[in-house]
């Protein structure tokens, strides 16, 4: 069972809100530890990564921009090589903090996260761009809590474990089971 987790997937525990509403704060994801190399990462994947702006900690995002690509965030719309991606899976309209534009180098990739007003994320660190290698695991879906079970996989429709807005739930079905204890956390910048 260690082995499983340490060398094929990653299981944590999600501390905050900056994928919100697609990935809720105290959720369990479990992500591959496969198909993270660059030919195998598409636009709109969730990806597990060591950002630059602080390598003891993992971050989870989603991938907006690809190497060589020029990506601009204006008046609330994302823009990859001037066409408009889509934001379906965003949590409310963006405001326009973080508006730019950036040239994705060769080798890495460019990330926001999908609740953008309240997410650190590409558009506001120092250097912009997460190496290919810094990527740790590709995130597939999440597992807990059950209400909230469903594949993180993009399909050009609103992505998540739900289709609106989660479901209320009891402050005990938040609670993880007794065995559960993630070796690795993932940090959410807020």
């Amino acid at each position: 069972f260690t082995v499983l987790f340490s060398t094929v997937l990653m299981l944590t525990q999600i501390p905050s809100g900056s994928m919100e509403s697609t990935i809720m704060t105290g959720d369990v994801v479990v992500a591959s530890r496969y198909g993270i190399e660059l030919d195998d990462i598409k636009r709109y994947d969730i990806l597990v990564f060591e950002p630059p702006i602080d390598e003891e900690s993992l971050y989870i995002k989603r991938v907006i921009g690809l190497p060589g690509e020029v990506i601009e965030v204006k008046d609330g719309k994302v823009y990859a090589d001037g066409a408009e991606l889509d934001n379906a899976f965003t949590n409310g309209m963006q405001n326009c903090n973080g508006d730019g534009i950036w040239e994705v180098p060769k080798g890495c990739l460019f990330f926001l996260g999908d609740n953008r007003n309240n997410s650190a994320d590409s558009r506001f660190w120092e250097d912009a761009f997460v190496p290919i290698e810094n990527v740790e695991a590709k995130a597939q879906w999440v597992v807990f809590p059950l209400s909230h079970f469903g594949s993180l996989s993009y399909d050009g429709s609103r992505t998540g474990a739900f289709e609106s807005d989660p479901p209320e739930e009891a402050e005990s079905e938040r609670e993880l089971p007794p065995s559960f204890e993630p070796k690795r956390s993932v940090v959410l910048s807020p």
